[in-house]
């Protein structure tokens, strides 16, 4: 994870998401499938009693063509009679509407189909009923207590109740099963690129052969960095080899310049700053192939526990004279007894350029400052803050990089190699380097791990 970057909530996570909608749809389809069933069944159930109803008002239909209301009024007590579920009800009524036959008191008399709500006392019934008129003004009506069917309906929704909440159990089991791998995927892919944009160059994403669409970006992604990483080598080496190349005759030059003897004054003034310019290529030459070294991690193998407050002290000491020459005051707030494991020439190096920096940028006349203190969260903080122009925004990513300059023109001395020494040296103690505004000036913060 990239600097000051938050971390993402988790219901802002993709493993989150997809747990969400897969419960969503598995609610969705099993809100659906158990609708359908409802209704189908319940439909069902309804569509049978019908059946059964229109059969008995033909039978009785049949026994009154037959023998009249007397036949009719016979059936209807024998079918009355041989009810062992209760769920029967008939009414014969004569024509001034008084019941001739059945075990209804009263009901309307309506042709055809209807439902009719019946009090049983403690609960209350719907019949559902088809009437008949008859000849002479007498009515038939036959109906069934649908309290079968809301039985039914009542167990089907609770079975529904049980099958949703089994389902939801299964799909958040199953979402999560799912958004875990996605998130763990996710994850490894992460801290690969942040290991990438840390400078380990040589880290690789995880990817199975055959494998998902994870595991075929991540190869697609493996790809780049290989070719990104020779593209990085090649540049190295390509630095690395002028160096070796063009210092070892830029060293007799500067030899055969020594050697020279000046006829006149002017010409030993001439060899004199000839002297001088192989001096300052030199040591440009030093600084690549130094920085090429850092970056190569070769040093980390003599890393031993360094007294970090004694090596800022001794580097104060060193730039006490130049800070008196330009009239500016060094201030220093050292907690003592701070330890490091670390490479002592590199780490004073790192300090020393800082602090060098701090005191050519800052104001004459101002004040530099050089502190280390202990990190609340453990470890250590060193800080070096000057009161000059500081570092545009635009340009504090820049400045870390090979002869990178504020001064485009160049017209000031320098190389532009001082912070990529800095930030190289920082990078091999696992250091983090940030670029701040001291408002004025610049303060560069060093955040040394625990047990760095």
């Amino acid at each position: 994870m990239a600097e000051g970057e938050k971390p993402a909530r988790w219901y802002a996570t993709t493993g989150f998401r997809i747990t969400l909608l897969h419960l969503v749809l598995t609610l969705l389809g099993t809100v659906l499938l158990a609708g359908i069933a409802f209704w189908a069944t319940s439909r069902f159930a309804e569509g049978q009693i019908r059946a059964e109803v229109e059969r008995d008002v033909r039978v009785l239909l049949n026994a009154g063509a037959l023998g009249g209301p007397a036949s009719i009024a016979l059936s209807i007590e024998a079918r009355i009679a041989a009810d062992r579920s209760g769920t029967q009800y008939f009414l014969l009524s004569a024509p001034d509407g008084g019941r001739i036959a059945g075990n209804l008191a009263a009901a309307p008399r309506q042709a055809g189909w209807t439902a009719l709500d019946l009090d049983g006392g403690t609960t209350e019934s719907v019949l559902l009923a088809f009437g008949a008129p008859l000849p002479a003004g007498h009515f038939l009506l036959v109906g069934r207590d649908l309290a079968p069917v809301r039985g039914l309906q009542s167990q089907l929704l609770g079975a529904a109740g049980w099958v949703g909440g089994a389902a939801l159990l299964l799909a958040l089991a199953g979402g999560l099963l799912v958004g875990r791998g996605v998130v763990r995927r996710a994850a490894q892919m992460e801290r690969a690129l942040a290991d990438v944009e840390a400078g380990r160059l040589g880290t690789r994403l995880p990817a199975r052969p055959g494998g998902d669409e994870f595991d075929r970006l991540a190869r697609r992604l493996n790809a780049t960095l290989d070719r990104l990483q020779g593209t990085m080598a090649a540049l190295r080496q390509v630095t690395d080899d002028i160096a070796h190349d063009l210092r070892t005759p830029l060293t007799r030059l500067r030899q055969r310049l020594e050697s020279l003897s000046a006829a006149t004054p002017a010409a030993a003034a001439g060899l004199e700053a000839a002297v001088a310019e192989c001096d300052r290529i030199l040591d440009v030459f030093a600084a690549l192939l130094r920085i090429a070294q850092v970056e190569s991690g070769a040093r980390r193998a003599a890393f031993a526990a360094v007294d970090l407050t004694a090596v800022l002290e001794t580097v104060a000491e060193l730039h006490a004279s130049a800070t008196a020459e330009r009239g500016q005051t060094l201030a220093t707030d050292l907690a003592p007894g701070i330890r490091m494991q670390g490479d002592r020439d590199l780490l004073a190096q790192m300090v020393s350029n800082l602090v060098g920096n701090a005191i050519l940028h800052g104001r004459a006349g101002g004040h530099v400052a050089l502190a280390l203190r202990r990190a609340p969260g453990g470890g250590a903080e060193i800080t070096v803050t000057d009161d000059g122009p500081g570092i545009p925004d635009a340009e504090k990513p820049l400045v870390l990089r090979r002869f990178h300059r504020l001064d485009a023109a160049r017209t000031t001395p320098g190389s532009g190699l001082g912070l990529a020494l800095v930030a190289a040296v920082a990078e091999l103690h696992g250091m983090v380097l940030t670029l701040e505004d001291a408002s004025p000036g610049l303060r560069v913060r060093l955040g040394v791990p625990q047990g760095g």
